[in-house]
């Protein structure tokens, strides 16, 4: 079979071919590309860049790439329709429904032969962006942007929202016009059927990047004690949480530090009038600049920057506690890796997260806006090397069954039969 894939990263091997350096996202692609290329099928790979320069077709290691310069949705839908005829794929396999491209293959795309992914779940998530967030911190107007402009603030988190609100629009015709849907997890395949009921689901997990399949498990006696990892990224990934939860666990366990990976806080020594207009203006960096501020934790929080595979393994097997600290989680990956090493994990009972753990067993799960219970489970791990021990020894149990490497390799190559199978009959 020929497949074709489109993703919403440049893969490592096509951007280390053009002298880039490799994405710290999506790396469970690298997996299902292995299963796809060892099972002896061609794969031809998509993707859209900013960089006009770097667009073009161009074939490494026996796999067709496809650089494409991003637009608006009529040129993407047109250039894709010229690339599906030129390569005739027998599956068309798009990953991530809630970007403009997506919905730009799936028009172009013949539906008999589509498979499309669900990532992001934006359907549900935009309502929630302000999660957590005062409302005077997300309210936006043009003199608001008019400040973050004139000293250098970034995107307000109202315009995040906006954003998402797009996005969700792409993803829900996205969903209503595929036949072939791809879930993540069972939330995620409930989820697509709420938006289009006659559409066929498919089960299968993901492949986790290759660190994680590992012998190495977390042990007590050498993590740094007292020490949480969490990610740092946009809003609903719900930091600003773990901030409100950190004077509760500080006063329990003074030595406590939190390790963030993901963005580096942009701090600005902004003092008089500057200090009033980012307070009257701000965006999410400002807020957890400021809640850094308002709970003195300059001392006891460290922001890591984005970590590779291998960073994130060591990482995660020197820290105490992962938390995932979400409004809404799908393909939450990041927990996937921690269970897999055994570290011993809180996340919020959102999404798919309850799939994935047996809660008070192999992880402690708590509600999003209830920071003194999160502050809580935390504390229990610290406190209780018992109880971190056995979350540990449980944890990999699940993981290991639903990240399964060779399995869901197995899986997903049985799905595009099933779909070229389904489209040869529907076209005979």
């Amino acid at each position: 079979m020929k497949i074709l894939w489109l993703v919403n990263i440049v893969m490592p091997e096509l951007a280390e071919h053009l002298g880039g350096k490799p994405s710290v996202f999506g790396g469970w692609l690298a997996g299902a590309m292995e299963a796809v290329r060892s099972a002896g099928h061609q794969l031809v790979i998509c993707t859209t860049s900013q960089n006009a320069k770097k667009a073009g077709r161009y074939e490494v290691n026996g796999t067709v790439y496809y650089l494409e310069q991003s637009a608006g949705l009529p040129e993407m839908e047109s250039r894709f329709r010229e690339i599906l005829e030129k390569e005739a794929p027998d599956v068309v396999h798009v990953f991530g429904t809630e970007f403009g491209q997506s919905l730009a293959m799936v028009r172009a795309a013949d539906k008999e032969r589509l498979l499309v992914t669900v990532q992001g779940a934006l359907n549900i998530l935009y309502p929630l962006t302000y999660a957590g967030i005062p409302n005077r911190i997300c309210n936006d107007n043009p003199l608001h942007r008019y400040l973050r402009k004139h000293h250098r603030g970034g995107e307000s988190i109202e315009q995040q929202k906006r954003s998402f609100t797009e996005r969700a629009a792409y993803e829900q015709e996205a969903l209503h016009l595929a036949k072939y849907i791809h879930g993540g997890s069972d939330w995620g395949n409930r989820f697509a059927k709420s938006i289009n009921p006659d559409c066929t689901t498919f089960d299968c997990g993901l492949i986790l990047r290759d660190p994680f399949y590992t012998d190495l498990r977390w042990k007590p006696n050498e993590c740094e004690k007292h020490s949480i990892l969490a990610v740092f990224t946009y809003p609903a990934k719900g930091f600003h949480q773990i901030l409100h939860a950190m004077p509760k666990i500080l006063k329990q366990f003074p030595d406590a530090k939190l390790h963030a990976v993901g963005q580096r806080l942009n701090v600005r020594n902004y003092r008089g009038l500057k200090k009033i207009t980012m307070d009257l203006a701000p965006d999410y960096q400002w807020y957890v600049q400021s809640l850094m501020d308002k709970y003195q934790l300059w001392d006891h929080v460290v922001f890591d920057g984005y970590l590779d595979a291998l960073q994130m393994r060591d990482r995660q097997l020197n820290s105490n506690v992962f938390v995932v600290p979400s409004i809404l989680e799908n393909q939450c990956t990041a927990l996937g890796e921690a269970l897999m090493l055994g570290v011993p994990c809180v996340a919020t009972r959102a999404g798919a997260m309850p799939e994935f753990v047996a809660e008070g067993e192999s992880a402690l799960l708590y509600d999003f806006e209830n920071t003194d219970q999160l502050a809580e489970q935390i504390c229990r791990i610290f406190a209780d090397q018992a109880l971190a021990e056995k979350l540990s020894r449980n944890a990999p149990a699940l993981p290991q069954k639903l990240y399964h490497r060779e399995e869901n390799g197995r899986k997903l190559i049985e799905i595009y039969q099933t779909i070229h199978r389904s489209a040869k009959e529907a076209h005979s």
